[in-house]
């Protein structure tokens, strides 16, 4: 059984990621340089100083009615890291993987290295004009942005840097560790003494990093540059990934590949190089002609460049199924390891909207848009796949209307079609496991309406959507294909939902949500869409008079699937694949003002994840029509995550203020059960059989007013992972910065 880990197990990485930033961002200025109340609206780990007050020293003098302020503030600091514990130099624990620092000499364990923020401010008539701002945290993380904005032109632009580094580690497990789960003969090899379990590693011990940076820019002009009839602006956006990664792959059956024959060398993992580019433009042109009605056009061409050398091996052509040219002799050919190809993406859209009475709403538009591949591998060219086109349309109406002061009724219809225009021969389909998807069109369609019945400050909203998917495939018709029947693949979902929005305000300072929905399907195309899901979504919140605020919330998702089966090669036998996905996920929050110079907060997120499905196992391939399924069991995966924070600031005197915070995240559970959970302890301890970290983030803050212009900054930050699951993994760092604020 294969199964995604909850997005809850990355809160550990997140939270990580957030107490580095909060460290190293300069924390809020004494409450000499603003206002008590605004000081606390918000702990100073929810919203960094160097995000409110731009890590300034003394606020700049209020400008002259029609006057122009330039406030400028520099901050360079210098940051002292130590990763202690852990698996040594010549490996990356947790917190080095995502939370890389390189010091001034190169050592990426220990040492002292330097940034510069900076803060431009430029207001006029009480509106910043422009605006410039970079942050810095070492080498491999950094930011920038910088905006100008008059009444009739704006201009943007920003830019973000960040790696994150991995490998190894030694984690090299097969993923056949389940009898069954990899085949015998061609398809999957046994070594003699059950599923093949042997990894062999071409790339060694090695370290892996990626650099992340993207960047955008745009310019708007304004309705009032054009009569008040229309708004255009032109949007750019890019993105560049560059570094190396661990890269799995699955050879060939050949006796050929490497000399080595059957089962010899098929699982393998090699650096595989990063190379890759992605950029955007787009063109928006909004109006309103005599303000009748509104339109708007877009449009942008993407395209994304993959500049990495190709991962080749030597390979019979046969081997992957593709026939040989008339005349042609077998022979070994170059073919293309884990491709990635060069695309473009052209997209048009066009929306309006109208309002009639003031009592009426109607909304449509349309857009189209063609995804075509521009480069091919060798394999790809010998076999005839030459053109690759996805082509995409959709359109959309919906209407609004108020029919008393206290109802109003909404509709809604979506189409969406997606058709296939590549090349795919038919001996390249006819001898692979999955069908080719040529065509997908779906409806999506429904009504509601809203009451406010105007008791509890109460707003109802009862509402029906339906959703009607095709798809149209093709299967293989010989060879090693996999017939309609022996697939979970289905051509038509059809599903329907009903839902009711309830908010409320039953009170001064209350606030409350609940939104139920449930779904049923006929028809689903996919194992993973529910055939009964119940989900419920409630908040409630309250702000008290004297400024504390508490809130909290509960949300449950219960999806089951049993319409889809396949059989065996013959039809005779069927098999029901029965799924059951589970998710609650709950937290509660409060901020209070202690004193008035305290601030506290604290804060407790719990999520559940309990999936379970049938296990079938066999030892023929699923073409074969001699293939026979055995359920072997109902393993279940569930994971508890949780995360705590607590934390506060103390304006101790007009020149110094200190602040501080704790988060605790843990996950923890089994990933599988059962005969699952039995042949993975077996195979590789509890590595790959359970889930149980633990980290702990620890940070201080002061910052001490030296005078008008300067604010020392000293911030503290101890993290600590544990994992008992995969003890190579864990280790703790301590991060020290120390920086100055000067105010030009």
């Amino acid at each position: 059984m294969t199964r995604k880990l909850p997005i809850a197990l990355m809160l550990p990485s997140l939270t990580l990621l957030a107490a580095s930033l909060q460290a190293a961002e300069m924390s809020a200025p004494p409450a000499a340089e603003k206002p008590a109340a605004e000081a606390t609206t918000a702990p100073a780990a929810e919203k960094p100083a160097a995000e409110t007050a731009a890590a300034g020293t003394a606020e700049a003098e209020a400008p002259e009615e029609g006057g122009r302020v330039v406030a400028a503030v520099v901050t360079p600091r210098l940051f002292l890291f130590d990763y202690f514990d852990g698996v040594g130099e010549d490996k990356t624990h947790f917190l080095e993987r995502y939370d890389y620092r390189e010091a001034f000499g190169g050592d990426t364990r220990s040492g002292v290295y330097g940034d510069v923020d900076l803060d431009v401010t430029v207001t006029e008539d009480e509106r910043d004009v422009f605006v410039l701002e970079r942050r810095g945290f070492g080498e491999h993380n950094h930011r920038g942005s910088a905006k100008y904005n008059t009444d009739t032109f704006g201009v943007y632009g920003n830019y973000s840097h960040y790696r994150s580094a991995t490998g190894g580690i030694d984690y090299l497990f097969s993923p056949g560790q389940v009898a069954g789960g990899i085949l015998t003969g061609p398809g999957g090899q046994q070594d003699g003494s059950g599923p093949y379990r042997s990894f062999s590693d071409d790339a060694a011990r090695f370290d892996y990093s990626i650099d992340r940076t993207t960047y955008a820019a745009g310019f708007k002009v304004k309705p009032t540059a054009l009569r008040d009839q229309a708004t255009v602006s032109v949007d750019y956006a890019g993105y560049r990934r560059d570094g190396n990664k661990f890269a799995p792959f699955f050879l060939g059956e050949s006796g050929n590949v490497q000399g080595g024959g059957w089962g010899q060398e098929r699982w393998r993992g090699a650096s595989l190089e990063v190379d890759e580019r992605m950029n955007r433009v787009g063109l928006t042109v909004s109006a309103s002609p005599q303000k009748r009605f509104n339109v708007a056009y877009e449009v942008s061409f993407e395209e994304f460049t993959n500049r990495a050398p190709e991962l080749q091996v030597e390979s019979h052509l046969a081997d992957v199924g593709v026939a040989l040219p008339a005349g042609a002799v077998q022979a070994d050919r170059i073919a293309s390891l884990l491709y990635v190809p060069d695309t473009q993406l052209v997209s048009h859209g066009i929306r309006a909207s109208k309002t009639f009475n003031e009592r009426v709403v109607v909304a449509a538009g349309y857009g189209m848009s063609w995804l075509k591949q521009d480069s091919f591998s060798e394999l790809e060219l010998v076999s005839g796949h030459t053109k690759g086109e996805i082509a995409n349309d959709n359109a959309y109406l919906t209407a609004n209307m108020l029919v008393s002061p206290g109802v109003s009724v909404e509709g809604h219809i979506k189409y969406a079609n997606r058709d296939n225009d590549s090349t795919y021969p038919d001996a390249l389909i006819s001898t692979t496991t999955a069908p080719r998807i040529d065509r997908i069109n779906s409806m999506d369609y429904g009504v509601s309406a809203s009451w406010r019945p105007g008791y509890l400050g109460s707003n109802l909203t009862l509402g029906w959507r339906r959703l009607d998917r095709e798809r149209d495939l093709t299967f293989g018709t010989g060879g090693q294909a996999i017939a309609p029947a022996q697939t979970l693949y289905r051509e038509d979902t059809l599903s329907d939902e009903v839902y009711l929005k309830w908010t409320a305000r039953p009170a001064t300072g209350w606030n409350l949500r609940v939104t139920p929905s449930f779904t049923w399907a006929d028809e689903t195309g996919l194992v993973t869409e529910p055939e009964e899901m119940f989900r419920l979504k409630t908040m409630l919140s309250y702000a008290a008079p004297e400024g504390w605020v508490v809130s909290g919330f509960y949300d449950y998702t219960d999806k089951q699937n049993g319409n889809n089966s396949f059989s065996d090669g013959t039809g005779a036998l069927s098999y029901n694949q029965e799924i059951d996905s589970t998710l609650h996920s709950a937290g509660v929050s409060a901020n209070a003002m202690l004193r008035e110079n305290v601030n506290a907060y604290a804060s407790l997120y719990w999520m559940q994840d309990d999936f379970s499905s049938y296990l079938f196992r066999t030892d023929v391939q699923r073409w074969n029509p001699g293939v026979v399924f055995t359920l072997v069991d109902e393993p279940n995966y569930q994971v508890d995550s949780w995360v705590m924070s607590l934390g506060g600031d103390w304006q101790y005197s007009d020149k110094l203020r200190l602040d501080g915070s704790y988060t605790l995240s843990k996950s923890s559970g089994d990933v599988a059960s059962g005969t699952v959970l039995d042949s993975i302890v077996a195979a590789t301890g509890t590595t790959d059989a359970v889930i149980d970290n633990t980290l702990h983030s620890f940070a201080l803050g002061a910052n001490y007013l030296v005078n008008d212009r300067a604010t020392l900054r000293v911030n503290y930050v101890y993290d600590r992972y544990s994992d008992d699951a995969y003890d190579l993994l864990s280790g703790g760092v301590h991060l020290l910065a120390v920086g100055v604020s000067y105010a030009m």
